[in-house]
């Protein structure tokens, strides 16, 4: 599929290929700008606009709803970890002075023990060995890929959305084909306000496959049917949709955007996983259908 933007089709700079490694080697820890206005709150995390977020919080960072979230995939190895030091408390110093008629003195200088105070590390591990699993502080949640999905620290815009653009991205099956740039898949979220929480899931499933495959002369996208979900207590739905293309030998023939939005105290929490499917080059492979579906069934929220 093609991404349009900035840099490699809109996901930054040409992705690396294979396996990530270590992710707190492999993969710059940072928070990505949110794109979406907002305020503190979605699920425990700022999620953009004007007001700070709180300074210190040592509260998980998802919303529970009358019961603890169960976390719906374990096992594998951790991810990178974030860490927030405290500064070092201020050297006291005392001094001395005599004269013929007062003399003033003082304790002997002290000084403070330089500390360093960190947060609990986010961890994540992915349910799959093989996997990698990526935590992205700003949508509160991570989400797994396989092994050869890259991370990319830009945005990447949604066409017909003002101002909306996926983080915390990651591609796989980056080439080259008559002079422009491709991907076999991506993935990403975005915070948004609430409304109604299928309307959204459909609206950003037609978008998306809509935008990433309509540089075939011809193309059609088809939504599936809404599927409730639930991560924990969390509220969520799926949708699903499948475009097919003809006349472009280097676009794949069938593509699939899968779309899960949660619902947080205050947003809407969306992950995206898009995938060719069939046609295009014979190298890189494309994903499979059931790839994009442990990634979509991965996400859970994040916590210290």
């Amino acid at each position: 599929m093609t991404y349009p933007g900035d840099g490699q089709s809109g996901w930054g700079g040409q992705p690396n290929q294979g396996d990530w490694g270590r992710q707190d080697q492999g993969y710059p820890q940072q928070v990505y700008p949110q794109n979406y206005g907002g305020s503190y709150g979605g699920l425990g995390v700022f999620s953009g606009g004007d007001e700070p977020p709180p300074k210190k919080s040592r509260t998980a960072l998802w919303l529970v709803i009358g019961a603890v979230v169960v976390v719906l995939v374990g096992g594998g190895v951790t991810a990178y970890v974030l860490t927030r030091p405290d500064g070092s408390a201020p050297v006291a110093q005392g001094t001395s002075s005599s004269q013929a008629t007062t003399t003033t003195t003082t304790k002997p200088p002290t000084t403070a023990k330089s500390t360093q105070a960190t947060e609990p590390p986010l961890t994540c591990e992915p349910a799959k060995p093989g996997w990698n699993c990526l935590p992205v502080p700003n949508l509160s949640y991570s989400y797994d890929v396989p092994k050869g999905w890259t991370p990319v620290s830009s945005s990447a815009p949604v066409e017909g959305m003002e101002d909306v653009k996926l983080i915390g991205l990651t591609v796989t099956g980056a080439y080259d084909c008559e002079g422009n740039d491709y991907t076999r898949g991506g993935a990403g979220g975005v915070v948004v306000p609430q409304t109604d929480l299928t309307a959204v899931a459909k609206d950003f499933a037609q978008k998306l496959a809509t935008q990433y495959y309509k540089s075939a002369p011809k193309s059609e996208v088809k939504l599936g049917e809404p599927k409730p979900v639930k991560v924990g207590t969390i509220e969520g739905v799926q949708v699903d949709a499948t475009a097919t293309t003809s006349g472009d030998a280097c676009l794949a023939t069938k593509g699939m955007v899968k779309v899960l939005v949660l619902k947080g105290d205050k947003g809407y929490h969306v992950f995206m996983a898009n995938g060719d499917l069939e046609g295009g080059p014979a190298e890189p492979k494309p994903p499979t259908e059931a790839d994009l579906q442990a990634m979509v069934d991965s996400v859970k929220p994040l916590s210290r």
